[in-house]
């Protein structure tokens, strides 16, 4: 037998044994009862009503029996605890490997808090038994969503494109001529303040296909979602506008999940005209870059999906004593006045890192692959625009989707040249200078490993 017809005989044998790439989805509703403690400010707030559902929903991938569950929750992010025990109860009840599973939040701001074991349960009153029950019940959901989608496996192909939603994000620090500190949120500008960094304007648009009609699709964009603002009633935001949208208009079928890019410094409102755009605004206009991205999804060659993750230690800021004494003074008065937000934020970091001050501080960095042209990366808290960008830049990867507040959270992330200029995003990172540009390091060092794997 020749060489030639030993190497066709293989090509048709690993053919034969190659499996179809399959993708199922699902959603599960995960609103709360009113009275649930809510997240995103510093303040006790009970739900009282709701003016849109919050979603468990899941998309999952797999080929040859390799699975890749995404995950992302109508909340204010995600918590190591809740993440564990659903991956827990994902592998019991689908067998599934925990590691192989995503979970991320919106970081919607009118969404159920979870615990961070800080002073901010006692804020937010989230050890409360309405909390407690929320909290309690949420791996449950979550494991219930995959266990759905896991049953509705079809065949299907991939394709993706980058739309671009110019306008409609915009970086809330602001460096002033003359003034050391950013300011944040400003109210107004002088014809000499500039932004303190950039946005990320890419809109991201991964869609599956069995059958000629859309599955599911993942789609990706950088900004808080703040436009209800500090209410009561629960509410998806602007990802709930715009998941709806897209699907409405693309495939009734379709299940849209939305994960935030690096939003940490990025919110929604233009700060040089003071326009502050509403949810519907907001989620249309990322609907309609979404839809002008359509005509332009190309196919992707899909294989076994690839996972890669890696626990970075990260160092905790320091603080002086002075520093300390203040924090322990403020903490003492903070359920009866109010200090606003920067100095209640950086009160309850001061107190968690001297509390936590011998337990490592732990990020998980999470990458999965199921093409060669597209790699979604997966990181532990708010994290700022430039290190997202930072990523996509030195990515192997064509299109490089990332999804802030997964797998847990460390808080705020700066990058390395906003620590000098502080304020509130500053004052709230757990941890030093530069830990961002190590999650980013170590991002691009998981990318390449599943690049480079035959």
């Amino acid at each position: 037998m020749t060489t030639r017809l030993l190497f066709c005989l293989l090509l048709v044998t690993i053919h034969v044994q190659a499996g179809d790439f399959r993708v199922g989805a699902a959603k599960v509703d995960i609103t709360p009862k009113d009275g649930t403690p809510l997240g995103g400010y510093y303040k006790f707030r009970g739900s009282a009503g709701v003016l849109d559902p919050l979603y468990a929903k899941t998309i999952v991938v797999e080929q040859d029996g390799t699975h890749a569950v995404i995950v992302v929750l109508d909340l204010s992010g995600t918590v190591r605890p809740v993440v564990e025990a659903a991956r827990k109860a994902i592998q019991e009840q689908c067998g599934i490997e925990g590691d192989h599973v995503m979970i991320s939040g919106t970081h919607t701001h009118t969404g159920p808090q979870q615990p961070r074991g800080s002073l901010m349960d006692d804020i937010t009153k989230v050890n409360s038994p309405p909390g407690v029950s929320y909290i309690s019940a949420l791996p449950g959901l979550i494991a219930q969503s995959v266990k759905q989608a896991k049953s509705r496996l079809v065949p299907a192909t991939a394709s993706a494109a980058i739309g671009k939603a110019e306008g409609i994000s915009f970086n809330r620090r602001v460096l002033r001529e003359g003034v050391k500190e950013a300011i944040w949120q400003p109210k107004s500008l002088t014809a000499l303040d500039k932004p303190a960094g950039p946005v990320d304007p890419d809109v991201g648009v991964l869609v599956f296909q069995s059958g000629g009609k859309p599955v599911a699709s993942f789609l990706n964009f950088a900004m808080h979602p703040t436009s209800v603002g500090g209410g009561v009633k629960i509410s998806a935001d602007y990802p709930g506008v715009f998941t709806r949208l897209v699907s409405e208009r693309q495939g009734t079928s379709m299940i849209s999940v939305f994960a935030n890019g690096c939003c940490g410094n990025i919110n929604h409102t233009d700060y040089i005209t003071g326009k502050r755009r509403s949810t519907q605004e907001l989620g249309t206009a990322l609907a309609d870059a979404a839809d002008a991205a359509w005509p332009s999804l190309k196919t992707v060659t899909t294989f076994k999906p690839r996972i890669r993750s890696e626990q970075v230690t990260l160092t905790r800021k320091k603080f002086t004593e002075a520093q300390i004494e203040k924090a322990k003074d403020m903490a003492a008065n903070m359920f009866t006045k109010n200090f606003g937000t920067v100095p209640m934020a950086e009160t309850v970091c001061i107190l968690e890192t001297l509390d936590k001050k011998n337990v490592p501080l732990l990020g998980e960095v999470q990458v999965i692959a199921f093409s060669d042209e597209l790699a979604i990366v997966a990181l532990p808290g708010e994290i700022f625009v430039e290190l997202g960008l930072a990523i996509k830049k030195a990515s192997p990867f064509k299109h490089t989707l990332i999804a802030e507040l997964a797998n847990g959270s460390v808080g705020y992330v700066p990058n390395r040249e906003a620590y000098p200029q502080g304020n509130y995003e500053v004052v709230s990172s757990r941890a030093e200078a530069g830990s961002g540009e190590k999650l980013v390091e170590v991002a691009l060092k998981l990318l390449g490993e599943i690049k480079s794997k035959d």
